[in-house]
């Protein structure tokens, strides 16, 4: 409970708000399409889940969220949200929820859809279901009524299933107690700082110490496999010169694309004010048109021929090539295609790539040299490896010593002894809610836990903390009073967000058992990993 609690309690809200948009997407706007398509990515009870329907999830999920978060939905944050985790997760767990639910005769009859719908709120007008709302609403994400209403039939499939699954789910006031002390106590301790710094002149390595240190730790230093590149690029600015738009095409793109140049609750944009921007579009497009034509027709005669140089030469096109690189340090101006290192790193020894592209060029590569993976000798990094040791062991020896000194402080010695033993200053954080910093000394997961455990009876953790380079040891001074009139006036509010969390942390579980049972038992097999897709 307490490891629930740490985990939700801090930013819950946010979580809550998004989970409820992902929750309406997956069910409402998803739908589980199970047929039998050449590429799937698991299958379930011999039914497949075809990799269309990861791809409609992914794109779901991720309009879900630029809805929520507009022009905060940056491409760090769309990456920081793991939306293929998501996604991926999101059909297998439905896929078993509504299996599930078919092994436990849990029914949804088609009044019960007939009815949610109706009161769906998204539908009505002036309170009352609107036909013609429905349809455009439909018409809107894409859907056809009878798509749409399977999905439903889905969705409340699920919610029976989960609410006789959650039925059972309690909070106590001592729960609710608990974590509104989490998110408001605050706490002040005392606290010895060892750097490791400190230790790094009592340190003379060996070389047979060097050698230890490098066998032990060979993959620390191990050079991966690195390959050299010839290729021909084929850019679209190079053939914008020979594009011409006439005023039709002009005036065809705008009345397509009216909606791209409006701002919600405005009025169209005239075109006159967005003419040089549709030209330098359609001139882009028409010129990397042309720029993949002439990349197709390269590529396919130098496969067939084996002339790479004698084509380029022919056609008056630019070699360039790249020094070796491995797959974590690729070149700058080919960084930005589209699975770059999984298809170069892959070519044979004189092998033509497929024809890539970025939003600039496209690109025929030739794979021309390659260098195995190796560790190199200790005399050729024998600084590096001497720094590293020093650095380990430095930690080390802090380490040690900062346990001892813990050891001690349990068994009754005077922190204040001990610190002017050590020449150690005995510091104090002041009082402060613990969360991702701990004031004065840094961010550390660990050391914050511990900030739970102890208390005036036991006030020293049982571990020293590696915090920013230096070893810590904590004891406990104080909490402040937590205000129970606060807690009174939030208990129903908290007692609300406590069941979600245990409901919601009792079906992952659920499924998580569910799913590697059906693992084991061959009923669930996956046929691609996340990395593949």
């Amino acid at each position: 409970m307490l490891d629930l609690m740490r985990k939700h309690a801090r930013n819950w809200l946010v979580k809550i708000l998004l989970g409820m948009v992902i929750i309406v997407f997956i069910f409402y706007f998803g739908s589980t399409s199970w047929k039998r398509q050449a590429e799937a990515i698991a299958i379930i009870d011999g039914k497949t889940i075809p990799y269309v329907e990861f791809q409609r999830k992914y794109q779901d999920i991720v309009d879900a969220y630029r809805q929520r978060l507009g022009g905060a939905l940056t491409d760090d944050v769309l990456k920081n949200l793991n939306i293929k985790q998501q996604a991926y997760d999101s059909i297998i767990n439905q896929a078993i929820i509504l299996q599930k639910a078919k092994e436990l005769n849990i029914e949804v009859t088609e009044e019960e859809v007939k009815a949610s719908i109706l009161s769906n709120p998204a539908f009505q007008r002036a309170g009352v279901f609107d036909e013609k709302t429905y349809h455009q609403v439909l018409r809107h994400i894409k859907m056809a009524p009878s798509d749409f209403e399977d999905a439903q039939k889905n969705l409340l499939t699920s919610i029976k299933l989960e609410d006789i699954l959650q039925s059972s789910v309690k909070v106590s006031d001592k729960e609710l107690f608990d974590l509104y002390r989490f998110q408001n106590e605050k706490i002040n301790i005392y606290y010895l700082r060892l750097s490791a710094r400190n230790y790094e002149g009592k340190i003379t390595p060996r070389r047979t110490d060097l050698e230890t240190y490098l066998k032990d730790h060979e993959n620390d230093f191990r050079v991966p496999e690195q390959i050299q590149i010839k290729y021909i690029s084929f850019s679209g600015q190079h053939f914008a010169s020979s594009v011409k738009i006439s005023d039709t095409d002009v005036i065809e793109y705008y009345n397509r694309n009216k909606d791209k140049f409006t701002k919600k609750g405005s009025n169209d944009v005239p075109l006159k004010d967005v003419k040089d921007k549709i030209l330098a579009e359609l001139k882009q497009s028409r010129s990397m048109n042309i720029a993949a034509d002439e990349a197709k027709k390269a590529h396919d005669t130098i496969y067939q021929k084996e002339n790479f140089d004698d084509y380029a030469r022919q056609n008056g096109l630019k070699i360039s090539s790249s020094n070796f690189f491995s797959s974590q340090n690729l070149p700058q101006e080919l960084g930005r295609i589209k699975d770059f290192p999984k298809i170069v790193f892959g070519l044979q020894m004189d092998e033509i790539s497929p024809v890539l592209y970025d939003e600039k060029a496209y690109y025929v590569l030739k794979l021309v040299a390659k260098k195995p993976s190796r560790t190199p000798e200790l005399n050729e990094i024998e600084k590096e490896v001497e720094r590293r040791f020093v650095d380990a062991e430095s930690i080390r020896l802090c380490k040690k010593d900062a346990e001892t000194i813990l050891d001690r402080l349990k068994k009754g010695e005077a922190l204040q002894k001990i610190s002017q033993e050590k020449g150690l200053n005995i510091e104090e954080t002041g009082l402060f809610q613990p969360g991702s910093v701990v004031p004065k000394l840094g961010s550390s997961k660990e050391l914050t836990d511990a900030l739970f455990q102890i208390s005036e009876k036991t006030p020293y953790p049982d571990n020293v903390y590696n915090v920013n380079g230096n070893f810590v040891i904590v004891k406990f001074k104080e909490r402040d009073k937590v205000d129970t009139r606060d807690f009174e006036t939030k208990k129903v509010t908290l007692k609300n967000l406590l069941l979600r969390m245990k409901k919601n942390e009792l079906m992952n579980s659920w499924l998580e058992s569910n799913k590697e049972a059906m693992k084991n038992d061959g009923r669930l097999k996956y046929i691609k990993d996340l990395k593949d897709i």
